[in-house]
């Protein structure tokens, strides 16, 4: 046997020699080439190959098999690069069709808005604060016209048959005719053009003027986010526009560019990060950099970009760190800390899930922006740049350790904007492409499938049903689709890891401390439950680690507490939060009253000393109608989640569904008889498991002396597992105890509050 070449992806054989008449050896060639031929069109995997190779009937002798060896090391790059291709576009794909849909949602909110200064024509998307000049106004009127100008860019080149499909009587040129008077209005209504007033009869953005022979400055918060989008806009639109257009786009764009040149770079790190605003401000440095490199000031448009950029993921330690980043010691761009230590972030005063992740989506942004505004692709190697600086320890410590089956992240402390927005999509693109993480891929796949999925329950292309800030959380989820699209487009990605092996990787319980927060991952169910000082609340959140059951229940947050705790009069007083191993335990003191949470290694969450409550999702997007069936001491709920409590004597109370953030909620809710204390939350159950795991639990009150009580709860998991918990009103530490034999579970770390 002479040697194996592959012409393309097709393996052929060169013959010669004493093997050239070895007819075993033939044949078994011929089946060694269909296995390699069968893993690079993807119907038989390596795995399948190799036990294939073991058996008798078509184990290669010793050449032959260091020659199929060769075969599939020279075949199976070129599957898995199909592979990666094909998940490249098949998101693509995705996004192009969601925001084709959206354009039917953006026709129905187009305004015409007369003429500009200048006698052309111009138009805005109508948001709440329809065409003014905040937020709301500025915000959503360009993140929607950049998304149509971006689709006609995208159908533009395309042959009609191949174009992607537009709602009826929306043409392609339609876009652009909607998109470019909306850009008009945009810079025409900037401080720098003044050519027409914001329908509040303002002008917007940030803008200097010479005073005394110095520049002062006008700072409109967040006017930089906006601009990127006005920027992109105009790109998608470049054909259509004239000097006049590109003239006023410039002066814009440098502008807000130059304000960030007069300022130190902001930091802050308790309540109010500065992360995200630090990740917008790069974005538009970015635009400046790569539209206008000869500009006068494009070097220190540079450097201050890079230092924005370095500045959003930033912990105190960097301070001290030589690591070299993009030629310097990161020591040298760190201004100050955003982050707490262990990598969590705080906006609006509480751990912020949705905040945590979207400034990755910013910084990703500037890689974009440089890419497309520059028309030519930027150096690759991001891992250890400005713009990517801590991307891997937040993503592995914080984002990983939050990530649901459906997507979703977690919100243990609930959520101040619409509840399932999949807002994350866009920095799990960025994990996926700039980084090749293969779980992120995983978890972007699930995302972008519910998010999809959503946007079936409305009838005009939008996001969602009952948004909480209207057009403007459509634009802005346009925005991250469109994202999503160029991260794809633009850097390609890896192979996705399973679900599977991902939440075995991420079994252990891990505690937070910066924010109170303690959470594991089971084989049945995700766990967590976080104390919020900004908040002043006590919640937990339970979602079973099966798609089709992980919307059943949802974080709520009321008062002084919500899930798990019930309505408390005060803030609890909680004592102590454990991690140990594959369970954490937390107890404390609420409304003057022992109570005690602990979630076993296996399925139950045990919680002692507080009533039943747990928020149920009642809703077009989950399920509108959901089928409870009870006993004296048990609920369960579709066969997915269930509550046992023998306190609670059959006094299980399920509320009328009202919106809360988007999504109908219904609270399920009991008091339970402080001498059976015990409420046990299992997830993935059906009524006849709930009904005999409800015979299992076994509680005993014990009162001394001194008139101290201890209680001493019994009960299983659905794969006969048997736990006991004693618990006192002393305060100490819970004694939990796993297994028939009796074996205490020890606790490796305790972390005193």
């Amino acid at each position: 046997m002479h040697g194996v070449f592959l012409r393309g992806a097709k393996p052929v054989i060169a013959m010669g020699g004493e093997d050239e008449k070895n007819a075993k050896n033939l044949a078994q060639w011929i089946k060694m080439c269909t296995f390699a031929r069968k893993i690079r069109d993807h119907s038989m995997t390596s795995k399948q190959c190799k036990e294939m190779m073991t058996t008798h009937a078509c184990r290669p002798r010793p050449l032959l098999r260091r020659a199929l060896l060769t075969v599939l090391a020279l075949t199976l790059p070129v599957a898995a690069a199909r592979a990666t291709q094909a998940d490249d576009e098949r998101i693509e794909r995705q996004c192009v069709h969601s925001l084709a849909l959206f354009m039917q949602y953006a026709r129905n909110i187009y305004h015409n808005a007369g003429e500009n200064g200048e006698g052309l024509p111009t138009a805005y998307f109508r948001a709440n604060s329809a065409g003014k000049s905040n937020e709301d106004g500025v915000r959503t009127n360009l993140d929607i016209a950049m998304v149509a100008a971006f689709l006609h860019h995208y159908n533009t080149p395309l042959p009609m048959a191949q174009r992607t499909g537009l709602p009826d009587s929306l043409a392609n040129e339609h876009l652009a005719m909607m998109a470019l008077p909306c850009l008009r209005y945009a810079y025409s209504t900037h401080q720098t053009a003044r050519l027409q007033k914001c329908s509040d009869g303002r002008y917007w953005g940030t803008w200097s003027e010479q005073k005394d022979g110095k520049r002062e400055w006008h700072h409109q918060w967040e006017s930089s986010l906006w601009t990127l989008s006005l920027a992109l806009t105009a790109h998608f639109l470049d054909d259509q526009l004239d000097d006049r257009d590109r003239q006023h786009i410039r002066r814009l764009v440098a502008e807000e560019a130059d304000f960030q040149l007069s300022r130190p770079v902001p930091t802050g790190h308790k309540g109010d990060t500065k992360a995200e605003e630090n990740g917008w401000e790069a974005n538009v440095l970015a635009c400046a950099v790569a539209l206008y490199p000869d500009h006068e000031h494009a070097a220190q448009w540079e450097d201050a970009m890079r230092r924005y950029a370095f500045n959003c993921y930033t912990v105190r330690a960097d301070q001290n760190d030589d690591t070299m980043v993009d030629g310097k010691p990161a020591k040298e761009w760190y201004v100050g800390q955003n982050l707490y230590d262990d990598f969590t972030l705080q906006n609006h005063n509480y751990f912020h899930t949705s905040y945590q992740n979207v400034v990755m989506q910013e910084q990703a942004e500037c890689l974009v922006a440089l890419q497309l505004l520059s028309k030519g692709r930027p150096q690759t190697g991001y891992q250890n740049s400005v713009f990517t600086w801590h991307w891997q320890e937040v993503w592995q410590q914080v984002l990983a350790q939050l990530a649901l089956s459906d997507g979703e992240l977690a919100m243990p402390n609930g959520n101040d904007w619409s509840m399932f927005l999949y807002d994350q999509l866009p920095a799990y693109a960025a994990m996926a492409t700039v980084m090749r993480n293969g779980d992120a891929l995983m978890l972007e796949q699930r995302c972008l499938e519910q998010l999809l999925l959503r946007q079936q329950t409305t009838r005009d292309g939008s996001f969602l049903l009952n948004s909480d800030i209207g057009p403007r959380r459509m634009g802005v989820t346009a925005h991250r689709v469109m994202m999503t699209y160029w991260l794809h487009k633009l850097f390609g990605t890896s192979k996705a890891n399973t679900w599977e092996d991902f939440q075995q990787r991420h079994r252990k319980a891990v505690y937070f401390p910066s924010q109170r927060l303690v959470r594991s991952m089971s084989k049945s169910r995700f766990a967590c439950f976080s104390v919020s000082e900004g908040l002043q609340s006590c919640t937990g959140v339970i979602v079973p680690c099966r798609q089709e059951n992980s919307k059943v229940f949802i974080p709520y947050r009321q008062g002084f507490g919500g899930n798990m705790m019930g309505l408390p009069k005060q803030m609890p007083e909680v004592l102590q939060m454990e991690a140990d191993g594959e369970q954490w335990c937390v107890w404390g003191r609420a409304d003057g009253q022992p109570f005690a949470v602990w979630a076993t290694p296996g399925n139950a969450v045990l919680v002692v000393g507080r009533p039943v409550m747990m928020a149920v999702s009642m809703d077009i997007f989950t399920r509108e109608v959901r089928r409870d069936k009870r006993g004296a001491a048990w609920i369960c709920i579709d066969d997915a989640v269930a509550v046992v409590a023998p306190g609670a004597e059959g006094r299980f109370s399920m509320s009328k569904a009202q919106t809360v953030q988007s999504i109908g909620t219904a609270l399920l809710t009991s008091e339970v008889n402080p001498e059976k204390p015990a409420v046990v939350y299992y997830s993935n159950v059906s009524d006849g498991e709930t009904e005999l795991l409800a015979g299992k639990v076994k509680q005993k009150t014990k009162t001394d002396k001194e008139g101290h009580r201890t209680w001493t709860v019994k009960f299983q998991d659905p794969d006969g597992t048997q736990y006991e918990m004693v618990f006192d009103d002393r305060g100490n530490a819970p004694k939990r105890t796993i297994g028939a034999t009796g074996l205490m579970s020890r606790v490796k770390k305790a972390v005193n509050l």
